[in-house]
């Protein structure tokens, strides 16, 4: 009978809503968005192709920095390797934006100015050397001018090269001038003791068997620049998954490339001190072999289908429709995007791919910028790649490695898409397609209550707008995912797949990670995603705040005399005074800390501070090696969960491209943000957060890393800022209550789309993945054009 009681609430809310006879209305209406107009321009959105255009066409009439076509450029020219725009500082963007008026609709703010950041590889120079310049302010034009780019920058100035924004050659990206440069004859020289070690040759041949790669750090404060290489296979997947167990250590320090030199050649944990040592030693028969990696093995490295058909996978897979069309309002040429009440603005960059401004919900300010800052991977195991690999991503570009989502795998068909650009190396990239947003239905309802006792039901469906971006960082694929929930959160995830970076396996690695293969090894590494969220939460004053659940032993007076006391949590709430960092889970590891942030003059109708919460959802970690000495000062920030500090315009960011290589002088110091902790008492504050994974490899990440369970997420929820649960006003509910007379669940407010409509879902076209679109800026016709005036001028 309580069975029965407790069904009878369902099943009449079943029959209630039941199936009736569809009401037939044709095709469903479209899922594009509806366009609209930007409330305003966006100030964050990056240089066009024609600004850009503009910039390195100035840059190239400055006779004195002596710049050559990248293209066409030598280790020993000075080119540019980076235009893009520097985002308009905080003070600015918020001076401006506070002046719109909406009666008006317009703003009582002159227009911000935009300026470009330049990056020139000097190697034409005696003491060769990267300069970062501002040049501005844009559009061109008499008033523009370059000025040293350094005023973000803790340490701004490096020893061993002189100047602001200036820092050392040896801290460069790899790219392909010195791939080209790096001149593998040396190799060439060993090739038939490689073929008899490892099964190739590597000589720079389209029949070498073997590839090469390199690790990272090559430098710690851009003195020197020194690279282990480590072989690999050939092909689709081999080139991760078939380590040879050959590493070679060469040092290519500066931009004169006879001086560059192989330092020591390791093979089977012997080590030789050069290239002729190991050439004597196998000549001599000297050298213990390991077991020889079957190269030619490939197919269980690639992403080709293996084993039988599973029932019915011959079917499609469910997709989602919009019968009633899209809710999701754009204007693309703005980057702007609204949805039940959200709003935001899109920028991009090649460093850290996409970011969102002035997220709004309900018209209200709720955040000013998310952004990702840096992604870590360190690695441990005892050859010489596992054991000295620590990336920074954004170093490689987690923005040049955003591609195109492909619609109905990597985003859903119907998504609202939005190209990204960047300019690297005179040439600027479109790729189309390569952010996407959409609404998702989330499987489970936003909140419900079946009532037993008063015999009634209601229920709001639950979805939530999802801004997604996905980066191919060469081995590994990022899928970045902003998250807008019906009630106000936020969650900010992560997840991770792509391919192992991978060694050669023996006995002796097993501390360091697991076999997967018959010579392959996964390491244990960890990653670490650093994000910026710059909460505004009822203005720019702000502050922090902790409630801890404590335990406590007490008794009450009305209590019996032989009564124990009880044992409770009771909670603690601490104002937070000065800059600092938190675990999440609290200290005891128990989710038994609440951090909140919010402008505590600001009070909701019961007298509670209006705030909002930073709420761990799947796995949030930290850097499992504090101290590192592959790390050193460029990472500070990967020390713990959270770290709030107090917003400055000389400190937009915790990393930059250059931290990779000068782990001792990083440019930016996070570790200079946080000391001396300065007061966060209704300032204007900056969380950053770690997302990432502690990476233990499986069997089962061959060939590629799973998203299912390599996800890691932050919620940014509101707490007490409303006064109460803010998704009441949705009209997809519904309300059902017994009719006391029939005992019949009875519609009291129905939900959108609850009614006898239907119509046929549209046909999802067939996936077409197009790829990067490169430009090359010196091969456009109005480039030309201005070469050839200037020439003749001469």
């Amino acid at each position: 009978m309580v069975l029965l009681a407790l069904l009878n609430p369902l099943l009449s809310a079943i029959f209630a809503l039941g199936a009736q006879s569809p009401n037939y209305s044709g095709l469903c209406p479209s899922n594009r968005p509806i366009t609209i107009k930007a409330p305003h321009e966006n100030i964050w959105k990056p240089l066009t192709e024609e600004e850009t255009l503009r910039v390195q066409e100035w840059l190239y009439d400055q006779k004195e920095l002596n710049l050559t076509d990248f293209t066409k450029a030598s280790l020993n020219d000075n080119s540019i390797w980076l235009i893009e725009l520097i985002t308009p500082n905080k003070t600015d963007a918020i001076s401006y934006l506070d002046s719109y008026s909406t009666t008006q609709q317009n703003f009582n703010h002159s227009p911000l100015n935009r300026y470009a950041r330049a990056i020139l590889f000097n190697g034409g120079y005696s003491v060769p050397h990267i300069k970062e310049l501002q040049v501005g302010p844009l559009p061109i034009s008499s008033e523009t001018k370059a000025v040293p780019f350094s005023y973000v920058y803790q340490n701004s100035s490096i020893p061993g090269v002189e100047g602001e924004g200036v820092f050392p050659f040896n801290s460069r990206p790899n790219y392909g001038i010195e791939g080209a440069a790096l001149d593998v004859s040396f190799m060439t020289e060993i090739k038939d003791a490689t073929n008899d070690l490892i099964g190739g040759a590597y000589t720079g041949s389209e029949d070498d068997k073997i590839m090469c790669a390199w690790q990272g750090p090559n430098s710690f404060d851009g003195s020197w620049r020194r690279s282990w290489l480590f072989f690999m296979g050939k092909g689709f997947g081999a080139r991760y998954m078939l380590p040879t167990g050959l590493f070679v250590y060469v040092d290519t320090s500066g931009s004169d490339t006879s001086k560059w030199y192989v330092r020591r050649v390791l093979y089977n944990h012997q080590v030789f001190q050069s290239l002729e040592d190991f050439k004597n030693a196998w000549e001599n028969g000297n050298i213990e072999k390991g077991k020889k990696v079957d190269l030619d093995d490939k197919k269980w490295t690639t992403r080709q289908r293996r084993g039988e058909q599973r029932p019915l996978d011959d079917r499609p897979a469910p997709v989602s429709n919009s019968f009633g069309g899209s809710r999701i309002k754009a204007d693309r040429a703005e980057g702007y995007v609204e949805w039940m009440d959200w709003s935001f603005y899109t920028g991009f960059n090649r460093d850290t791919g996409l970011t969102l401004w002035d997220i709004r919900f309900k018209g209200e300010k709720i955040i000013y910028e998310i952004s990702i800052q840096e992604a870590v991977s360190q690695y441990s195991g005892n050859d010489p790649i596992q054991s000295t690999t620590t990336w920074l991503d954004r170093y490689h570009g987690l923005g040049e490695g955003t591609r195109q989502a492909l619609m109905g795998y990597d985003c859903p068909h119907g998504a609202l898409t939005f190209n990204t650009s960047y300019y690297s190396k005179n040439t600027f990239a479109v790729n189309t397609d390569s952010v996407c947003i959409f609404e998702q239905d989330l499987g489970f309802p936003t909140s419900r209550h079946a009532d037993i006792m008063d015999n009634w039901y209601g229920s709001t469906k639950g979805t939530a707008l999802h801004v997604r971006s996905m980066a191919t960082v060469y081995n590994y694929d990022y899928m970045f995912s902003y998250i807008f929930y019906l009630e106000g959160t936020v969650e900010i995830l992560m997840s991770a797949s792509g391919y192992l970076q991978t060694t050669y396996w023996d006995g002796t690695q097993d501390d360091y990670g697991t076999r997967i293969h018959n010579t392959t090894m996964g390491s244990v590494h960890t990653h670490v995603i650093n994000y910026k969220v710059d909460l505004d939460v009822g203005g720019t004053a702000n502050s922090v705040q902790t409630i801890e659940l404590v335990q406590e032993d007490v008794k009450f007076p009305w209590f019996d005399e032989d009564d124990p006391p009880t044992k409770q949590v009771r909670l603690h709430k601490t104002w937070v005074q000065n800059e600092t960092s938190f675990s999440v889970q609290g200290n005891s590891n128990n989710g038994q800390r609440v951090l909140l942030i919010g402008n505590k003059e600001k009070k909701n109708a019961w007298g509670q501070e209006r705030m909002y919460r930073i709420m761990p959802g799947y796995h949030t970690i930290h850097n499992a090696v504090k101290g590192s000495t592959r790390l050193l000062n460029s990472a500070k920030w990967g020390e713990d969960d959270v770290f709030i500090v107090k917003h400055k315009d000389t400190e937009p960011s915790s990393s930059t491209t250059w931290n990779q290589q000068m782990p001792i002088y990083p440019p930016v110091d996070f570790s200079k943000i946080t000391t001396p902790a300065e007061s966060i008492d209704q300032e204007d504050l900056v969380v950053y957060l770690n997302l990432g994974m502690h990476h233990v490899p499986r069997a089962e990440d061959t060939p590629n890393t799973l998203f299912t369970n390599s996800r890691s997420s932050f919620f940014i929820a509101p707490f007490n800022y409303f006064d109460e649960e803010p998704s009441r006003d949705l009209r997809n509910a519904v309300l059902l209550v017994q009719n006391p007379v029939t005992g019949k669940y009875e519609v009291e407010e129905s939900g959108s789309g609850d009614g006898d409509e239907t119509c046929m879902p549209r046909a999802d076209v067939t996936p077409v993945y197009v790829g990067e679109i490169d430009i090359n800026l010196s091969e456009t016709d109005v480039f030309k054009q201005s070469r050839l005036v200037e020439e003749e001028a001469a």
